[in-house]
């Protein structure tokens, strides 16, 4: 069923002229079925624009038809509409895209009317619509038969005779991007015409095509596409201006400016007379052509227009925009195309600026038309248009001002006496209800059958009301449905039958009430017809193998059914699910292994090999299976068979040792398993022998042809010990080197020049120059000695330029210092004197024979020399202490 309240004007995609202030007077129509005591609109912004809140639109609405008008914000709207009824609002249909924004109509020729596949381009923006109609029309003046509204995509026709979206679409997005207000076009504009053209047509002259000066251009055109677009859109919709393009045809026919100026005067003049409005119009200056150039006079006449007439503003040059015009779609060589008109497009749209939109003067859309709704008996209403009019045009047929009609919607097309066109909002004409019921009409008694109407307010011929009666009752139905204004439309009238019901039947149980699953009982009835079971069976007799309560009616020669029999409870107990053995690893497998064998759960397990348990563990050859027992005591059948197979193991190896299993790390001992079999090693390897490095104990086990592995070999014990680091050498002193790493030696082998010196100490006495290296060594007993590689060597340069006598450091700020000398020396005395030969510190050194520190801390600072004397040696030194 439709909506019981619904907008039927304006239609989706509709723009309305906004006046400079940025508002419109939207005029809104349509009908209703339900009685309502006031009915609102809103407009909510769907992109850009000002809520419109609930207002009303008009209180008291009489006779089913509402209409109104609202002032809305310059936006992109949805409509939506609502009813007071009592204290409830009921909300009905509403309408999307609806615009408060530009209208703009297009006049001139072919760069202004447009072709197809000239690279045109379709609107981004949902915000810019057309009149998808026309291009065949070409007698004047015709009626549009659709108020359908289009997006601008690029191959749409834009009524009346536009072949294409060609630059407007563009400049539709231009506009809305910079004015946030949607854009509406049409276009009048005619391939060829000339400015002659148009004036001749205005004046009601069948003008002739000045190319051949031969073929005449229909009656009324081209000037009368414009005509009928502005008495039939523009007078609903309002317009902001006419776009003018044309001058080409001009051009080639060497026009005067006096001609040119007094012909487009003249159109615009009687256009604001066929209308009524003062129309703005925006005059672009075009006349190029490849050949014949820009011509001057055109021009000049365009912008006499434009400087002398009122309301008349300057469009785009277009004459400097794509230079040549020649391109692949174009043998006359003055169209635009493709980025040309893109270009084109930003031509109009920098014409089109702020002082155009403060100084042009918008023209208002006209309210509807609207329309008085009364009884006309028969499931018929009669439509009136309110107002004086001077002709009236139904959709479905008549001409008066009042039509009796029947089921259907119907609309009203006015006119004033210029042609000036206005519509009422259709109205829909209920249709007469239709009674549909949800089973047979002939039933049987007991039953009833719901007899649905086409409508919610719907009063029955039983005296019943609502969409929806239940009739058990033998009779005749009829439903009637009373509209908003009280005229009733009646449905077709049904008849419903009722038919007794047979007697009941009996059953009776031929068996037990309760077994086991694929046992089974018999159930049996008393005589009848037909049977109806429970089970669907229709026998006397059935036989039952699940449990569950069982009846049956009988259906008699009239088809009607009997009350159910007694009923009859059978319990089956189920049988436990065919168990499922998992095996819980392989099922052939080696004899020092097993297997877990598991049943699915049960109550109860009967395995064939006895066990009772739920899993069987076992290294037993065989076939294994089992059965479950449930609760209720039933078996289950046999599971699956699971066959086991066990394969004995292989003789262990025995491990051969090639060496010593005690070795330095680096060497290596040679294990090897003596066995046919391949064998594996307990540090992973595989192979019959193996180089072992590194301490551990090793065993070996053989897999057979069935991978069963043998039992390990005995185990062979390797110690690897670990071998000194490689030393690094420091020279620590002035005659001192000293060998040192992280895993120190027992003792050392130090060479010079690759011949083997003395001591076998980590710290030794260097008193040749030379290239020193050394070599750490660790014993293990008596017979493993393990020795790091020779360290890198370290060139040391003897001094002898200190008379074998080192001290450091020299001065001593903290009076500790060092002292070395190049030879060993025995029995050694140390003086330490003051400059006037005081001694105040003295000491003797047994075996000097190394570096050795001392420190002075109860010295004072001072300037002092230092002494040191042997049988064999006499040296003495200035030394700074404290200082």
């Amino acid at each position: 069923m439709a909506q019981q309240l619904q907008v039927t004007f304006p239609r989706s995609r509709m723009v309305f002229q906004r006046n400079n202030g940025n508002e419109a007077r939207l005029w809104i129509g349509g009908y209703y079925s339900l009685p309502f005591s006031r009915i609102q609109v809103r407009a909510e912004p769907m992109e850009g624009g000002t809520l419109l809140d609930w207002t009303t639109l008009q209180e008291n609405p009489k006779g089913g038809a509402f209409a109104g008008s609202v002032t809305v914000k310059g936006g992109w709207y949805r409509l939506r509409i609502r009813g007071l009824q009592g204290e409830q609002y009921i909300e009905g249909g509403g309408v999307e895209r609806i615009g408060v924004g530009e209208v703009f109509v297009i006049a001139g020729q072919s760069n202004a009317q447009g072709f197809l596949n000239f690279g045109e381009r379709g609107a981004s923006s949902d915000r810019v619509s057309c009149v998808n109609f026309g291009i065949g029309s070409e007698s004047s003046p015709f009626d549009p038969n659709t108020l359908e509204f289009s997006h601008l995509d690029a191959g749409r026709q834009i009524f009346p005779r536009g072949k294409s979206a060609w630059c407007w679409g563009v400049l539709g997005d231009r506009l809305v991007e910079r004015l946030g207000v949607p854009v509406l076009f049409f276009n009048a504009a005619w391939q060829g015409s000339s400015s002659k053209n148009w004036r001749e047509s205005a004046d009601g002259i069948q003008t002739t095509e000045e190319y051949t000066n031969t073929e005449k251009y229909p009656v009324g055109q081209p000037y009368g596409n414009l005509k009928t677009a502005l008495n039939y859109y523009v007078q609903m919709l309002g317009i902001r201006a006419i776009l003018w393009h044309q001058g080409e045809a001009d051009n080639f026919f060497n026009r005067s400016i006096d001609d040119y100026a007094g012909n487009l005067s003249r159109v615009i003049t009687r256009s604001r007379e066929h209308s009524a409005k003062d129309i703005s119009w925006v005059v672009s200056r075009a006349s190029y052509s490849d050949p014949d150039g820009t011509d001057d006079n055109v021009i000049a006449g365009q912008n006499r227009v434009i400087q002398t007439v009122s309301n008349v503003f300057a469009g785009p040059e277009t004459d400097r925009i794509q230079i040549p015009r020649a391109g692949p779609y174009d043998s006359d060589r003055v169209h635009f195309h493709d980025n040309g008109l893109v270009q084109l497009a930003d031509a109009w749209n920098n014409s089109l600026n702020d002082g155009f939109f403060q100084n042009s003067r918008p023209q208002a859309p006209a309210p509807g038309a609207t329309l008085s709704v009364s009884c006309a008996g028969s499931n018929t209403l009669s439509l009136k248009v309110d107002g004086n009019y001077t002709s009236f045009n139904w959709d479905g047929g008549g001409n008066s001002q009042t039509i009796n009609v029947g089921t259907g919607r119907y609309m009203a097309t006015v006119k004033d006496a210029l042609g000036n066109t206005v519509f009422t909002a259709p109205y829909q004409v209920p249709e007469r209800p239709t009674i549909t019921a949800n089973g047979p009409t002939t039933f049987c008694e007991g039953a009833n059958v719901t007899l649905t109407s086409t409508y919610d307010n719907t009063f029955w011929s039983n005296n019943a009301t609502g969409k929806n009666v239940a009739v058990s009752a033998a009779g005749t139905y009829r439903a009637v449905y009373r509209d908003a204004g009280n005229c009733e439309f009646t449905s077709n009238e049904i008849t419903v039958n009722v038919n007794p019901l047979p007697t009941s039947p009996t059953v009776r149980n031929l068996g037990q009430a309760r077994f086991c699953d694929r046992n089974a009982t018999t159930l049996e009835a008393t005589d009848a017809l037909t049977y109806n079971w429970s089970t669907g069976e229709k026998t006397k007799q059935i036989e039952v193998r699940r449990g569950g309560t069982y009846s049956l009616t009988v259906t008699d020669q009239n088809g009607c059914t009997s009350k159910p029999s007694n009923q009859v409870a059978i319990i089956v107990d189920p049988l436990p699910n065919r168990p499922t053995i998992s095996a819980g690893g392989p099922t052939t497998f080696c004899a020092d292994q097993t297997v877990t064998l598991t049943s699915t759960a049960e109550a109860n397990y009967v395995w064939e090999s006895g066990q009772t348990s739920r899993s069987v563990t076992t290294n037993q050859p065989g076939n294994y299976l089992v059965r479950t027992r449930n609760i209720y005591n039933c078996l289950s059948d046999p599971s699956n068979t699971i066959s086991i197979q066990v394969n004995p193991l292989p003789t262990p190896p025995t491990v051969t040792v090639s060496g010593s299993t005690t070795f330095c790390d680096g060497e290596r001992v040679t294990l090897t398993a003596s066995s046919p079999l391949r064998a594996f090693w307990n540090v992973g390897d595989s192979t019959q022998s193996i180089v072992a490095t590194r301490a551990n104990t090793y065993t070996a086990r053989v897999r057979d042809a069935n991978g069963c592995f043998s039992p390990p070999s005995a185990g062979v014990v390797v110690d690897v010990k670990p071998v000194p680091s490689v030393p690094t050498i420091k020279q620590i002193g002035t005659y001192t080197l000293e060998a040192a790493g992280t895993r120190q030696g027992d003792y050392y082998a130090w060479e010079r020049d690759n011949v083997a010196i003395e001591p076998r100490e980590p710290i030794i006495k260097a008193n040749q120059t030379g290239s020193y290296r050394t070599r750490a060594y660790l014993a293990y007993g008596s017979n493993l000695v393990c020795a790091s590689d020779f360290s890198a060597p370290i060139a040391f340069t003897l001094i002898i330029d200190n008379e074998g006598l080192s001290i450091y450091p020299n001065p001593s700020p903290d009076k500790e210092f060092t002292l070395e000398t190049l030879d060993d020396l025995t029995d050694a005395t140390l003086t330490l004197m003051t400059l006037s030969g005081q001694v105040l510190w003295k000491t003797t050194v047994e075996n000097f024979n190394e570096r050795k520190t001392w420190n002075l801390s109860t010295v004072p600072a001072g300037h002092y020399i230092l002494n040191v004397r042997s049988a064999t040696f006499n040296v003495s030194k200035r030394l700074l202490i404290g200082l």
